[in-house]
C-alpha cells in the first residue's frame, strides 16, 4: 500500500514538472522579439550647377578679353579667368549671389546673379582700365607703292589708338633721312574725322599736340604726297 502510495506521489511529481515546463516553454514562446530599428534613409546631396562669363575690356576697346581676373562668388572660393577671358565657377547651389571681378589696373566691377535649377552662361563682365600713360615708339618707311589711308589716295603709314580716359595726345616723328626731297603730311583721325593736320617739306621732324576724349578711337597717318622713300621714327604718347 505504502509503495503505492509512493508511486502515485512521483508520477503526479513528473506530471506536475512536465505541467510547468510547457507552460514556461509555451510563455517563452508567446514572448515577440523586438523590432530592428530601421537604418535612416541616406539624403541625397544637393544639386549643384555652374556660372560662367567672359571678362573684356570696357569701350572703346571692348573687344579686348581680359586674361587672369580674379572672379568670385559671394561666400565660395575665388577663381581666375582663362588666357581667352572666360571663366567657370563650379558647385554653385541654387541662391542668389553677387559676382566680384578684379584684377590690378583695372576697376573692379560686380554683377548680381541668380541660381535657380540650372547652370548660369554667357556672363559679359566689362573692366575699366585705371589711367595710365602709353608711350611708343615705331620706326618705318614709307615710299610710293604702299597702301593708302582713309581719307588719302597717297602711300601712308597708320598707327591708330583709343582711349578710356580724356588727356593730351603727343605725337612726334623724326625723319631719319631728312635731305631726301620728300612732301609728307602728319594727320590726326579721331573717330573717322580729320582733326589736325601738319605738311612739311625739308624738315627733318614733325609734331602734333591733340587731345582725346574717353572712348574715343583716333589714328596717326604719317602720309608721302611726292617724293621718297622715306624712313622716320615716330613717338607717340596718349592715355589709356
Amino acid at each position: 500500500m505504502i509503495r503505492y502510495r509512493l508511486s502515485a506521489a512521483l508520477i503526479l511529481m513528473c506530471v506536475l514538472a512536465l505541467s510547468g515546463c510547457e507552460k514556461s516553454e509555451t510563455t517563452a514562446a508567446a514572448t515577440p522579439a523586438p523590432t530592428p530599428t530601421p537604418a535612416p534613409t541616406p539624403i541625397p546631396p544637393a544639386a549643384t550647377f555652374t556660372v560662367s562669363g567672359t571678362v573684356f575690356e570696357a569701350a572703346p576697346t571692348a573687344s579686348t578679353r581680359v586674361p587672369e581676373a580674379e572672379v568670385q562668388l559671394t561666400g565660395g572660393v575665388a577663381t581666375g579667368s582663362t588666357s581667352d577671358g572666360t571663366f567657370t565657377v563650379p558647385n554653385v547651389a541654387n541662391g542668389s549671389y553677387t559676382l566680384r571681378i578684379a584684377k590690378a589696373g583695372y576697376e573692379t566691377q560686380t554683377r548680381a546673379v541668380t541660381v535657380s535649377g540650372g547652370s548660369v552662361s554667357g556672363i559679359t563682365v566689362n573692366l575699366l582700365p585705371v589711367f595710365r600713360w602709353v608711350e611708343q615708339e615705331f620706326s618705318a618707311e614709307v615710299k610710293e607703292g604702299d597702301q593708302p589711308c582713309p581719307g588719302t589716295n597717297k602711300p601712308c603709314r597708320s598707327y591708330d589708338f583709343a582711349s578710356h580716359h580724356s588727356g593730351d595726345v603727343r605725337a612726334f616723328a623724326a625723319w631719319n633721312n631728312a635731305g631726301s626731297p620728300a612732301d609728307f603730311d602728319f594727320e590726326y583721325w579721331c573717330d573717322e574725322r580729320l582733326v589736325e593736320a601738319r605738311g612739311q617739306r625739308g624738315n627733318d621732324h614733325d609734331e602734333i599736340l591733340p587731345r582725346i576724349s574717353a572712348g574715343q578711337r583716333c589714328s596717326i597717318h604719317v602720309i608721302l604726297f611726292s617724293g621718297g622713300p622715306k624712313r622716320y621714327t615716330l613717338y607717340l604718347r596718349y592715355p589709356y
